[in-house]
């Protein structure tokens, strides 16, 4: 098997997204940012995502250094990999933002709730390390919440489970 030993993160704000490129151990080894507001059309801002992290990921060795992207977006649905109906972002609807980003790079993209992407990270790496029950409330534009049982983020049926 290939050794591909980054991986792309997003953090998808109403105001601001963040990106960065880390390593097996966490370690992050290129970031960047962009703003959210302003994109009205989200393929715009996919293309624009896209060439903002080309030198980012150039600097790493190229696309087939990477082994995929994960998105923490508001309203974030980890089952189908869109944005519903978030009221915080300027896009209405259904997004497939997991799709658009996977297309824009050529790599498998897995989207989730931002407060769940958010709750997983302090469990594996921060915080909530070592904990098997806990609630992660973010505050920034919006606010959210990722549930954690019996080690297991919460989804809920509809992927929405924790929404607040």
């Amino acid at each position: 098997m290939e050794n591909k030993p980054y991986v792309i993160g997003l953090d998808l704000g109403g105001t601001n997204s963040v990106f960065g490129i880390v390593d097996a151990d966490a370690k992050i080894v290129a970031s960047t940012s962009i703003r959210t507001k302003g994109h009205a059309d989200v393929n715009e801002y996919v293309a624009c995502c896209c060439e903002a992290l080309r030198p980012l990921i150039e600097q790493v060795g190229g696309i087939d250094k990477i082994k995929g992207m994960g998105i923490g977006a508001p309203n974030g649905n980890y089952y189908s990999g869109t944005i519903e109906h978030a009221p915080n972002l300027e896009w209405k609807g259904i997004i497939p933002l997991a799709k658009l980003f996977s297309d824009g790079l050529g790599i498998p993209v897995v989207l989730t709730n931002d407060a769940n992407a958010a709750a997983l990270g302090e469990m594996i790496y921060g915080a909530a390390k070592g904990m098997k029950n806990f609630i992660m409330i973010t505050l920034g534009t919006g606010v959210g919440s990722g549930i954690v049982v019996n080690g297991e983020l919460v989804y809920g049926s509809d992927g929405f489970a924790g929404e607040l």
